[in-house]
């Protein structure tokens, strides 16, 4: 199941829904998009012995929800499918990256990087 991203009033917000809100214990994240390093499309990694799960669910290849602790430091994830993540590089965050499951990727990361754009040329 994907999630919605939306930029609501100079912030990135990013919802879950269905059995997502309760695997990973959040209902909705928001962060200042001043915050906001980078967004990639590339691939996510299940990577499941290399990141301590702090709370949330993680069965590889099925679903990872949550917080886990990385080699980057605190990382939300909300994926099913890896294919259809996008991952947020942040600053000045609780988490340093949230990878984030939606219906097309490389719109969402169209509809950020604009949203970058707009707020810093002004």
């Amino acid at each position: 199941m994907s999630g919605t991203l939306k930029v609501e009033d100079g912030m990135l917000v990013f919802e879950l829904h269905g059995a997502d809100k309760i695997l990973s214990v959040k209902r909705r994240i928001q962060v200042p998009l001043e915050n906001v390093v980078s967004v990639s499309t590339e691939k996510a990694s299940w990577a499941p012995f290399r990141q301590l799960r702090v709370i949330g669910a993680s069965l590889p290849g099925v679903v990872k929800d949550g917080t886990f602790i990385t080699g980057d430091g605190y990382v939300f994830f909300e994926m099913h499918n890896p294919d259809r993540c996008i991952t947020v590089t942040l600053d000045h965050e609780k988490y340093r990256k949230i990878v984030f499951e939606v219906e097309d990727k490389d719109s969402a990361a169209r509809m950020v990087n604009e949203a970058l754009r707009r707020r810093r040329s002004g």
